[in-house]
């Protein structure tokens, strides 16, 4: 069974609250000086139960133009709208506006409900009011929609307006109950014993009692502790029901009317909006570069700026990409529609649909960046996913379904298309920009290469120093897959924590095989006391920007054995304190340091880094201040790597 949201709209005191009234039996005024004045100040919500038996919720709005934004925040999520005239006044400014707004959101359906009937017995008058009401709607999403005569006092034509309501409401599309959970809050308050409740409409998903979800913009994570549905507890909400849901463990000041609750991971609270704007025909003025608007979206609303990206100005009538820079953070969704109102006086001049609710801030009249909106504008849904992957270099399928409010059959179809396409490749649970893959590997090969010619004597360049090649935001898990990638290509090769080209052989010149024998021999003669490498550089001769180069030429080729930045020892001395390693331990369950430093004739600050390096191959571990054998074989001298690198 699908669920559906009727909303009001009208001019104030046109009668939208008293036809309410007739059709579901409740007053949806709720607040003392509602009824004091005898006007809708706030939002007002009614369940309707339709002849088929379906439950629908119905909003109802206020129309006096003060109170214009608490109508935009439940105008927004309405399935179908009962557009109501007074017959005795025709139309009026905020039935012109209600339209316009509506036009600008994209409502689905519409009905045109023309009240107070029984105030008026000539019907060709009504006539005359009818014909006014259908010029007026000419041109917007109302024109030929269908008209019902109603009297709230008499009951006149209500049995056919909830025919009319019932049958309507069958054709529309129903709400995603499997997509991400979204639910703008209109309405916060709290309860003695109960804590926070907010209310709204479940635009997507379906929120349940014990969910945990993600509170925002306020950035927190509350459980659900109970729900209800138009009054009656329920152990869920689907898409298309008004809910009233009880948080757990979150104070009602973190909370109010523009809120959303949301699955964890979907949404993010921005100051930044990228859309698609229409200036309203009938404005009073161009919107001009930076102009202070205050925008509606969903049950939300700021202040901000507009940047025009393509122009300067923007005549009434037109359209055009823009940048929203927001005074305050909204919840957004690709795709949403919003309003926007003149800063002073407030009068709604315009609205469109957001592009990306996730954008970088922008420069204007980028070529790169207007492509990219025209290409969202067009309404694909895979071009969200498609220029989200790009933006990201690449993106976990769970991070991008959450993030994509698509219901995971949708989204698996986009992604295989895209797949098939050749414009992304799925790897290991990632999704990775397959236009953006050459490039990486290109700038990784000429980086290495870079590496190779300038220290032609290193073995290979680090893999931290490499992924320095690549843009900052790629994920170690990319990286980790695009090296194994080029492995298995046999484009370069991976050994402990270096990398280098398959066809690299560290080949040393005349000179620089001089060198390396002076270096080797200094510490062949160091013995167990071996120098620093600063110390051993300096003798050898060598200049600061071939030391790393030589020393690890020289671990490559077996010559020499690192222990730690600042100690080597020559291959020959390696051997010889294995052996006497071992030997110790045939006679003994515990090495000192201070045993074994008397045993090769060295120094403590030589002794420890070499004790290291044993624990480091696991031939011993340290047990309190002392060695024991670990996975050394003291019998045959076997157990671990040999050499030590």
């Amino acid at each position: 069974m699908s669920f559906v949201i009727i909303g009001t709209a009208g001019h104030v005191d046109h009668g939208k609250t008293e036809l309410i009234r007739a059709l579901t039996g409740k007053d949806t005024d709720r607040l003392q000086e509602e009824k004091k004045r005898g006007i809708s100040i706030d939002l007002g919500f009614a369940p309707f139960q339709l002849p088929d038996g379906r439950l629908a919720g119905v909003v109802d709005v206020p129309g006096h133009e003060r109170f214009i934004h608490n109508m935009l925040a439940g105008i927004g999520g309405i399935d179908l709208v009962l557009l109501v005239v007074d017959v005795t006044e025709g139309v009026m400014p905020q039935t012109r506006e209600h339209v316009e707004i509506m036009d600008l959101l994209q409502i689905a359906k519409g009905l045109v409900v023309l009240t107070k009937t029984d105030l008026i017995d000539d019907e060709e008058w009504l006539d005359l009011v009818e014909e006014e009401v259908r010029e007026a709607l000419s041109g917007t999403f109302l024109a030929g929609a269908p008209f019902f005569r109603v009297s709230a006092y008499t009951g006149r034509g209500l049995d056919e307006l909830i025919k009319a309501i019932d049958e309507t409401t069958k054709e529309l599309s129903p709400r995603d109950e499997k997509a991400p959970l979204r639910l703008p809050v209109d309405r916060v308050f709290s309860m003695p014993g109960f804590g926070t409740i907010v209310t709204g409409t479940v635009l997507a998903g379906t929120v349940y009692n014990g969910m945990n979800v993600s509170v925002l913009p306020a950035g927190k994570t509350a459980r659900v502790r109970q729900i209800q549905v138009h009054g009656t507890p329920a152990e869920k909400a689907v898409a298309g029901q008004r809910a009233a849901v009880n948080l757990s463990g979150l104070d009602k000041t973190l909370l109010s009317r523009g809120s959303v609750l949301a699955e964890p991971g979907s949404l993010e609270a921005t100051y930044l909006l990228d859309a698609k704007l229409k200036h309203l025909a009938g404005a009073p003025r161009k919107i001009r570069n930076m102009t202070r608007v205050h925008v509606y979206l969903g049950t939300g609303r700021a202040v901000g700026r507009i940047v025009l990206l393509d122009r300067d100005e923007l005549e009434p009538g037109g359209e055009a990409p823009v940048q929203f820079r927001l005074e305050k953070k909204l919840v957004a969704q690709n795709g949403d529609r919003f309003i926007i109102r003149s800063f002073s006086p407030m009068t709604t001049i315009g609205g469109g649909i957001v592009l990306d609710a996730r954008p970088q801030r922008h420069k204007r009249f980028r070529k790169e960046v207007l492509e990219r909106l025209e290409e969202l504008a067009k309404g694909d849904l895979s071009a969200p996913l498609m220029q989200r992957i790009r933006r990201e270099a690449a993106l976990t399928e769970k991070d991008l379904l959450k993030q994509s409010g698509l219901a995971p059959e949708v989204f698996r179809k986009l992604v295989d298309r895209l797949v098939e396409e050749e414009k992304i490749i799925r790897q290991e649970g990632l999704l990775v920009d397959a236009a953006a893959l050459d490039g990486w590997e290109q700038k990784l090969l000429a980086a290495l290469d870079d590496f190779h010619r300038t220290r032609h004597l290193a073995p290979g360049m680090s893999r931290a120093e490499l992924k320095s090649a690549l843009p900052g935001e790629i994920a170690d898990k990319v990286y980790d897959w695009l090296l194994a990638r080029l492995a298995a290509a046999g484009k370069l090769v991976e050994s402990d924590d270096l990398v280098a080209l398959s066809s690299h052989i560290p080949e040393p010149a005349a000179d620089e095989k001089i060198q390396l024998e002076r270096l080797a021999a200094i510490y062949e003669k160091g013995g167990f006391m071996p120098p620093t490498v600063s110390e051993a550089a300096g003798e050898a001769g060598l200049k600061p920007a071939e030391i790393e180069s030589f020393f690890a030429y020289l671990v490559q080729k077996g010559t020499l054995i690192r222990l730690d930045e600042q100690f080597y020892l020559h291959s020959k001395h390696f051997r010889q304190a294995k052996r006497e390693l071992c030997k110790h331990f045939r006679e003994n369950k515990t090495l000192s340091a201070g045993e074994f430093r008397e045993k090769l004739g060295s120094t403590r600050k030589f002794i420890l880094p070499l004790l290291q390096t044993f624990d480091r191959l696991k031939w011993t571990r340290r047990l309190g201040s002392d060695r024991v054998l670990w996975r050394l074989d003291p019998e045959s001298c076997e157990g671990g790597e040999d050499d030590g690198r």
